[in-house]
C-alpha cells in the first residue's frame, strides 16, 4: 500500500487533478469529502475518455462531473489474495484502503500486488533451490 495518497475535493476541476497527478507521478486521483472518505476516483483514462475525447474543458470541468462514483475500497486488515480478486472482478487497478471508519489510509495498485507477489515467489525459489541456482 501507498500511504502517500494524491486527492482532492469534488468541486476541484479536473485540470488541477492531471497537474496534481503530473507532479506526484501517479495515475489516479482521489476524491474525498471533507472527513477524508472516498466519494470518487478519477484516472488518467477517465480524463482521456470522458474529457479530452468529449471536448470539455479541464479547467471548467468539475471533478463531481466526471469521477467514478462509489469507490470500491478495502480494509487494513483484509487478505491480500482477497483484495486482488476483487480488483480482478471489478476490473480495476487501484483500491483505496481506509481505517473503520471509512477514512482513507492508502491507496493498493495492480502494480503494488504484481511486486509482493514477485518477492515471495522468489524469496520460495531460493528456500527451495538455493538463491545461487536462481540467477
Amino acid at each position: 500500500m501507498t500511504k502517500k495518497v494524491a486527492a482532492l475535493r469534488p468541486q476541484d476541476t479536473v485540470a488541477r487533478a492531471a497537474r496534481l497527478m503530473r507532479e506526484r507521478g501517479v495515475g489516479c486521483i482521489l476524491v474525498l469529502d471533507t472527513k477524508r472518505k472516498p466519494v470518487g476516483i478519477l484516472t488518467d483514462r477517465d480524463i482521456v475518455v470522458s474529457v479530452v475525447a468529449l471536448g470539455l474543458d479541464p479547467m471548467a470541468t468539475k471533478l463531481e462531473e466526471v469521477m467514478t462514483p462509489r469507490v470500491l475500497t478495502a480494509s487494513r486488515d483484509e487478505i491480500l489474495l482477497r483484495v486482488a480478486k476483487r480488483m480482478a472482478e471489478a476490473s480495476v487497478r487501484r483500491l483505496p484502503v481506509v481505517d473503520e471508519e471509512g477514512k482513507v489510509k492508502g491507496i493498493i495498485s495492480v502494480d503494488d500486488i504484481l511486486v509482493l507477489l514477485i518477492t515471495e515467489l522468489s524469496n520460495i525459489c531460493a528456500a527451495i533451490v538455493g538463491p545461487s541456482k536462481l540467477l
